[in-house]
Formats: structure tokens, sequence, C-alpha cells
């Protein structure tokens, strides 16, 4: 009668009289149910958290309670702030129930100026000096003896911090040996995130050095001592600049109080705290909802489909900046998901339905038109979880020489694309360890795992609203069928005696899993996660979820030249606008920064985790003969000058292009042109997609000059033809082109059931093809500020010039 239900995972049923769910999955229920007909009691606990979702269903749900009087509202929270919630709901009532929680010393340890962190040559701060961290385990082990139990938890502001304080941790940990010192963060892999919950040896203790991941998500058991830096890093939005910044930030005295709370769950515990306690009194005494500080697109779609109208006058509880909400809704009319009057137009409708961004969302639809849906899935799904690619893994030659032959010379969105078909080859491969094939290559296997899962709900909601055809059933024989029950049926069976038995059991450390070496962990990753006779619990859910042998044909299909070739042309239509230049004084070496410009943004370079970071030859092929290329390099005139399209721009100490795509390819020779390529996991010489062609596609605004020899896409690249009459006969045949792919959109949006005629598709998919493979000599620059404002003279009319 007690379930819950997650993403992709739920013991909910019929009996069910209690269910612990998420709020984005509530969220969702209302957008179906707008009344919530099924529940009579809703209890919203950590309230104090302030995520987007929980924010926006406080206000969702205070509209709806004047409708449902017999629903009651429950909100919980051990530090919040308790006269701005009553008053957003009228007054509500309020009960105090006094904790359970264990005494807990708070001592105040401020760092001494000279010790806040390491010096480098140019007198900038480079590191964290862990010598402060370091005097903390060596109080505990003077003060109490090794028989009294009780682990330590480190909070730290973010990865570089704990790698800091790590290495100097576990070198006093070998020493003295009564130290299991352990990383807890968001990039480490499931296994090793595992190990904190972990029971060390007696006579030993845990040293967790973790980031706010353990403030509130999870509770280690065992904790006696908290060390508190007092530091944060967050995630901010900068509308004007269309960019993520992780920062770093003092906590609030909530968050301090949340951390010392840690300390005394089950006994009397010590809190240090490496600040003043003057600094703590100076801290604000609530942190910045989420909701002030990311960008609100999503938020925006979400309330437009649920029909609460303007976004500017729901009633949040505390609002987000204006200039958020007004770039959120200039954003999604760019995107064509909100028309001039601010309605959904049937692709933002459709937007609202995937849980995803919305050039993700962009790219499914697109997919899905041109016939392109199975690989378009794949990379979406890859796309919408975090990197599978472990930040340990970077540094270690052996991974990065395995992950090679995975690596796309198009960009980020292919390679991610091999990465999950070679993954899903070796699944089906019944002698083959897909967990030793994820760790020699430095992936992170649960990553994988969640793309699958996020691929086969992309799927079905295609399906739902019949962007796709429903699969036909294929008929087999009895002994297939019979096979494919017993191995069902094993699998369950296997399933419930890991839940019953396994899941319980709690592993002991060994001193060596707190140490930095490789020799424990293969042994270690291959344990975790393993069941009755060794059976991989992972790989059992993942062959009881999915119909493993169709994903193994569609994973193993190759791609020809052609369809490549509209692959990306789907990938870059659904990130554009998200275009970024390269520096004209780039060079192609690996220990120097490729630079690049985009609209709104000046001097972003590539993340480190980019192909093209790690190959930068790839951004710098030679043309010439040999390639069928023309260029003038003193005049700039060429047929393939390089674009990069991204998924988003981070800044942390840099502003960073993540997840890049080229637009265009290199020129692909004749000889390749017409016949099929080969597997992109392996193709060098991409099919050739001339940018000049692709922005004349894809821009919101194009302005010309009197005979179109110049051209200006989107306020900000100028195009200049210098064969006035090619420039015409491209703008005429993008402008028919684009009246063609609309039309077929449409029908495929707002007529369920009539899709598109795979006559018409295959008309449009060759002219497009076509039309991306004409060679024309052009320039592209940036225009820059000052440029912009006088480049425009006004309208003119030209007798000479010949309609369009």
């Amino acid at each position: 009668q007690v379930g819950y239900q997650i993403r992709f995972e739920s013991t909910r049923s019929p009996a069910t009289k209690i269910v612990f769910l998420t709020e984005g999955l509530l969220l969702r229920q209302l957008q179906r149910e707008p009344t919530l007909p099924g529940y009579r009691v809703l209890i919203a606990d950590e309230v104090h958290e302030r995520h987007l979702h929980g924010d926006v269903l406080l206000g969702v749900l205070r509209r709806l309670l004047p409708t449902r009087p017999d629903l009651k509202l429950v909100l919980m929270s051990a530090t919040i702030n308790i006269h701005l919630f009553s008053g957003y709901f009228g007054g509500a009532p309020v009960l105090q129930v006094p904790g359970r929680i264990f005494p807990i010393s708070v001592i105040y340890q401020p760092i001494p100026k000279e010790e806040a962190s390491v010096v480098g040559k140019w007198g900038k701060s480079e590191r964290l000096d862990p010598l402060p961290y370091l005097r903390v385990l060596q109080a505990i082990d003077h003060k109490y003896p090794p028989e009294e139990r009780g682990d330590l938890l480190v909070f730290l502001s973010g990865v570089a911090e704990i790698g800091a304080v790590l290495e100097a941790a576990q070198a006093y940990a070998a020493r003295t040996e009564r130290w299991i010192v352990l990383p807890l963060h968001s990039t480490l892999s499931v296994a090793e995130q595992d190990k904190v919950f972990d029971v060390p040896p007696p006579g030993v203790r845990k040293c967790i050095l973790s980031t706010n991941i353990a403030e509130t998500s999870v509770t280690i058991d065992g904790v006696r001592f908290v060390l508190d830096s007092g530091k944060v890093k967050e995630m901010s939005y900068d509308p004007q600049g269309k960019l993520q910044r992780l920062q770093e930030f003092w906590i609030s005295r909530a968050s301090a109080e949340q951390r010392k709370g840690r300390a005394g769950r089950t006994g009397p515990g010590v809190c240090y705290r490496l600040y003043a306690e003057s600094d703590y009194d100076a801290f604000s005494p609530y942190p910045v909802p989420e909701i002030q500080r990311v960008a609100l697109d999503s938020l925006v779609l979400q309330l437009k489909s649920m029909g609460l109208g303007d976004p500017r006058t729901f009633p949040f509880l505390e609002p987000p900046p204006s200039s958020s909400l007004e770039t959120a809704v200039r954003y999604l009319k760019d995107q064509g998901a909100l028309d001039e009057a601010e309605d959904l137009t049937p692709i933002g409708n459709l937007l609202a339905q995937l849980p995803v961004d919305v050039v993700v969302g962009k790219m499914l639809v697109l997919g899905a038109l041109f016939g392109m849906a199975e690989p378009t899935l794949s990379v979406a799904a890859a796309l919408s979880v975090p990197s599978p690619f472990l930040r340990s893994a970077h540094p270690n030659p052996d991974c990065v020489t395995a992950r090679r032959p995975l690596e796309s010379p198009h960009g980020d969105p292919l390679t991610l694309l091999n990465v999950f078909n070679e993954w899903v080859q070796v699944k089906s491969e019944r002698s083959g360890s897909s967990r030793k094939w994820c760790r020699r290559r430095g992936l992170e296997e649960h990553r994988l795992y969640e793309a699958a899962n996020l691929r086969r709900q992309f799927q079905e909601l295609l399906r739902d609203h019949q962007l796709l055809e429903e699969p036909s059933s294929q008929p087999s024989d009895s002994y297939s069928r019979q096979s494919r029950h017993r191995e069902r049926r094993e699998l369950r069976r296997l399933w419930r005696s890991h839940t019953e038995t396994e899941g319980r059991k709690r592993k002991v450390l060994r001193l060596r899993d707190g140490a930095d070496a490789s020799s424990g962990e293969e042994e270690d990753g291959d344990a975790r996660g393993k069941g009755e006779r060794g059976i991989d619990i992972q790989d059992v859910k993942f062959k009881l979820r999915h119909n493993v042998d169709e994903l193994q044909a569609v994973s193993s299909s190759v791609l020809s030249s052609s369809q490549l070739s509209l692959l990306k042309l789907v990938l870059c239509r659904g990130l554009y606008p998200q275009l970024a230049v390269p520096d004209p004084l780039n060079s192609g070496r690996k220990d120097s920064d490729q630079i690049f410009h985009t609209k709104t943004k000046q001097g972003v370079v590539l993340h480190p985790t980019c192909v093209f970071a790690t190959s930068p030859e790839l951004l710098h092929a030679k043309e010439g003969p040999e390639r069928g290329g023309t260029k003038d390099p003193v005049e700039g005139l060429s047929c393939h000058h390089q674009l990069l399209a991204f998924v988003s721009l981070l800044e942390t100490n840099k502003p960073y292009l993540v997840s890049c795509v080229r637009v265009p390819a290199l020129q692909v020779s004749s000889s390749l042109s017409s016949s099929s390529s080969p597997n992109p996991s392996i193709a060098f010489i991409p099919p050739n997609i001339s940018l000049l062609q692709s922005l004349l596609l894809f821009s919101r605004s194009l302005d010309t000059n009197a005979d179109c020899s110049r051209l200006v896409a989107d306020g900000w690249l100028e195009l200049t033809v210098p064969d006035a009459e090619s420039a015409l006969r491209l703008l005429s045949t993008a402008l028919q082109l684009r009246a063609s792919w609309e039309k077929l959109l449409h029908q495929l949006l707002e007529e369920p059931g009539h899709r598109p005629s795979s006559r018409d598709v295959a008309a449009l998919s060759r002219g497009l093809l076509e039309f991306l493979r004409v060679e024309v000599p052009y320039r592209l620059r940036q225009l820059s500020g000052l440029e912009k404002q006088n480049l425009y003279v006004g309208s003119q009319t030209v007798a000479a010039a010949p309609p369009l």
C-alpha cells in the first residue's frame, strides 16, 4: 500500500494508499489532471530547498486549493521561512514539532588569510590549502579514541577543492591508518559514490569530502563530526549573455544549520566551522531560490501548457527577475514555440510535453519528419543526461586511447551517438561485459542506462503524438516466444532476489578503498551492483525494460553519407541560433585555447571534454585542390568556412562552449559522395554541408543589399558573395526549401494521423542535400557593434532586381 514513483521506475499499483514522488512528476500529473482527483492529502517535504519545480508546484497548488476545498496541503522543513510560506498561503497555521536531534557542539575555526589558498608563481590563488582541514583530522585523532565510532563529513564548494584536500588527507590516512578518505560529488561513478554508505573496519573512521550533495540529497549513517567550509558553488544564469555561470558563494545560515544537523543524527556530534561567528551572523538567512538564478524557458512552456496564462502574472512565491522571463519569452518565440500573441504553437505544445530542453525537443521533432528518428532519439537522450565521460579518466592515457575510435570528427553529439551504439552492441553480446567495456574507456555506465531509459520515454511520447508509427509486430515461432518468456521470468526472479536480500547488505570498507589506486577499482567495480551468482543487477533491469534485440538492430545500422548529412542538418537546425565563430588568430596547436565568439558572448573557448579541444586539427583542415576546395587567403573567399553549433554556454574559470557540432563539415570527395560512407564512428572525411546554405535555411532574419551580394544573418554574421547571380539563385532556392519544410512540419504537427507522404519527405530531403552541396565562394565575418549601428540604410527599390 506504500509505493514510490521516480523517473523510469514505479512501484505504484491500484492498491497504493501512500506514494512518494518527485515535484517534477507531480507537475507532469497536473498537466494531465489539473485538479489531481486521485489525491486527498499532499505533503511537500524540504520546501526550504527552493528548487525550481518546488516553487512552481506551490504556485499551481495555491491556485488549485480554492477549487479543491477537500484537498489538504502540508509543507514541511527543518529550516523553513515560516512567515514567507505561511503568508503565501493566506496565513496558513504553523505546527512546530520538536526535533529528536542529539546535542551538537559548534567550534568556530576561521582560516587565517595566509592559509586561505596556495598562491601560484604569478601571485594568483590557485588551489585550496588543505592544512586547516588536516588540523581537524588531527584534533579528532587526538581527542577521541578510535574505539569511539564516528565519521567525519567535510563540506567543500566543488570538485577542485575536494581534489586539493583529498590528496593531502589520503597521505595523512596512509601514515596513521586510522582514516579512509572518500570523495562524494556528482561526477564520480555510482560505484565510487556508493562507498560512502559502507562501514569502516573497527578503529577506522571515514572522512567524506563532499559538495553540498550531502546537505540534503543523501543521508549518511554514522557521521558524528561535520567540517563546514562555509562555501558552495551554485549555477546562475546571465540572460543577456545567455550563459550559465558556476560561481562560489558563502552559504546561508539555513544551509549552515542543515550541515550542522548532519552531525547529530545518531548521537552527540561536533560541527567545526572554518569561518568566524561574525561571518555566520553576516550570512543571508536563506539561500537564493533557484527560480531567480536559472534560465526559464522550460518553466514558461510548462505554465503555458497548463493553461495558467501569462507567466509574468503567475503568483510565484518569490518572482524571478523580469529580465529572465522576458528573455525566455523572446527565446521561445525565436524557436517557434510561441506565436506573436505568446500562445503555444503546435510545436510548442509538443515541446511542453517533452522533459528536455527546447533545442533537444526540436531535434526529436525534426528527426521524426526526415525519417531520422532512431539516431536522433539516441543523440537527444545522450544530450539530456550528464556526460558519461568520467572526469577522473581524462589524464589516463589508456582510457584516452581506448576512447579514440569512438570520437567523431563531426563533434560531440555524434561522439555520444557512437558511444551509445557501441555500448548497446556490447550489451547484446552475452559473453561481453559492458561494465568492463565502460571502465576501460572511462565511461560511467549508469549514464548510459539513463540515456537508454530516456530514449524509450522519448520514443513513447513521439508515438503518443503520432509522430512515429507504432512498430509492426514481427511474427515469431513458438520456440522463440517461449525462450523469451523463460528469460524474462528468470530476470524477474533475479530482480526480486536482489531487492529482498542483496539490497539490505552493508559492505565493509578496506583501508585501501580510500587510496588513489586503480588496483582495487576494477575488482570493486565488478563486485558492486552484482547480486546472486555475480549477476549484474543493472543489466537485469536493462533487459527487463528494453527489447534488447530491437535496440541492437537500430544501433548497428550504418548511416549512409546522405543520412549523416540529414542527421547533422537536424542537429544544427535544432541548435540554431546557438552558433560560434572561430577567432581568425586561432592556431591548431593542442597547447593553446581555440577562441570563439557567439552573438551574445565574446572570447569563449572549447570545453576540455569537447572532441575539438582534444583534436583541434579537425578545425584546421587544409583546403586545396586535393579536397576540391577553393580559397583565396588574401580576399578571405572560401567554400568551407568553419562554424560550431553548441548546446550550451558554461562559465567556470573561463566561458566554455559545451557539446559542439561542426557546421559545415569538410568537403567530401566525389568518389565518397556518390557512395555510402562507412559507420560514422570510423569515417574521418565527413559529407559536405555548406555554412552559407545552412544560414540561408536557418536564419530568423536575412538583410541584403540591392543585388543580394551582401547578406546579414540575424544581425551579426555578414556573408559576402562576389557573384551576385549565384547569391540570388541560392536565396531563391533557400526560400522555396524553407516553404516546403514548413509545410511538411505543419502537416506533421497539426494533422495527426495524416503524416506527410514519404514521397514529399524524400523530395525535400533530396532538395536539401543538393542545395547544401552547391559550392559558392563567399566571405564570412562577424559584425562589430559599431558596424551594426551604421549598417542599414533603409529599404531600396532596384528595378533590375529579379523577383525571387
